[in-house]
């Protein structure tokens, strides 16, 4: 998998192609330079299930190609394939296979199929890790079908869950001044299925074995929110307060409604939304960032 090569020698934000460090067994490294005053994006997607047939393929492709204007790093965070049309899939309903993908060699057509969508975006999808759409298959069958697109599209993959640890610099001779944003993230687990907490209860359990984490991203119940956490702090310089960041992402699934099948009679509630923008900048004030639900 790709790997950059340190701060100077290799500026990752402003070179063509998104690259990672690998820095620890369950931690990669992302570097920008050069950011003070400039409008920097990152986008947060996961539970794409693009080779669903209810895949809204027109709002990734939009979100995609305004992540490609911005030169914007795509992060995916578990389940970009759905993979549930397989052979012995108690799931399975052949009403929903894509025509394209009827054939013996099911898995190797959906790779295909994934790979020719997102090679126009491979030079901004910095990083992909697993969900348990692809581990539960992958599990089955004994075949790595996340490290295949991954090495198709040349892109970092992440495990199930792990940290993104950010280094923003204002500029490249501002070597002091870096400011670490760590990203924990986790694709998520339970029934998937929460209609009354939506999953944020998940906030205060995180907070608490999660202390290092600015931000905390997980996906997996299509929920899709924004939460922040208020926490009193103290360093060896002053005492303050900060903010932790709780992302849910949402789903590009644009699921009919209907009154029979699995969904319905696992009690599923409806759920719309996609992924989440991160914006960020430096100024006289230090690391800014906020966030918006891209729609």
């Amino acid at each position: 998998m790709p790997e950059g090569m340190g701060l100077i020698s290799y500026p990752l934000y402003n070179t063509k192609k998104m690259l990672l460090n690998k820095i620890f067994p369950n931690t990669y490294e992302f570097i920008d330079v050069q950011c003070y005053q400039k409008n920097r994006y990152m986008l947060f997607i996961s539970d794409v299930h693009l080779d669903s047939v209810h895949c809204d393929r027109d709002k990734l492709k939009q979100h995609l190609d305004l992540a490609l204007e911005r030169n914007a790093p795509v992060f995916i965070f578990g389940d970009l394939l759905d993979l549930m049309q397989g052979k012995y899939d108690p799931r399975s309903n052949k009403a929903d296979l894509n025509p394209k993908y009827n054939a013996g060699k099911y898995i190797d057509e959906v790779i295909a199929d994934v790979v020719e969508f997102l090679t126009p975006y491979k030079d901004v999808i910095a990083f992909y890790s697993s969900g348990n759409h692809e581990t539960s298959v992958e599990k089955r069958i004994e075949y790595g079908i996340v490290d295949k697109i991954c090495y198709k599209l040349d892109i970092s993959k992440g495990n199930y869950s792990g940290y993104i640890y950010c280094r923003m610099f204002p500029s490249v001779e501002d070597k002091g001044s870096n400011r670490p944003l760590i990203i924990a993230y986790h694709h998520g687990y339970g029934a998937g299925n929460s209609p009354v907490t939506r999953d944020v209860i998940q906030t205060n359990r995180k907070a608490v074995y999660l202390p290092d984490a600015n931000i905390v991203i997980s996906g997996h119940t299509h929920d899709r929110w924004i939460v922040p956490i208020t926490r009193q702090r103290i360093s060896r310089y002053k005492e303050y307060v900060d903010q932790q960041w709780h992302i849910k992402t949402g789903t590009y699934l644009n699921q009919p409604q209907e009154f029979n099948g699995y969904v319905v009679e696992k009690g599923m509630s409806p759920k719309v939304g996609a992924g989440i923008w991160m914006h960020y900048t430096f100024t006289k004030q230090g690391l800014l960032y906020n966030f918006q639900f891209a729609d």
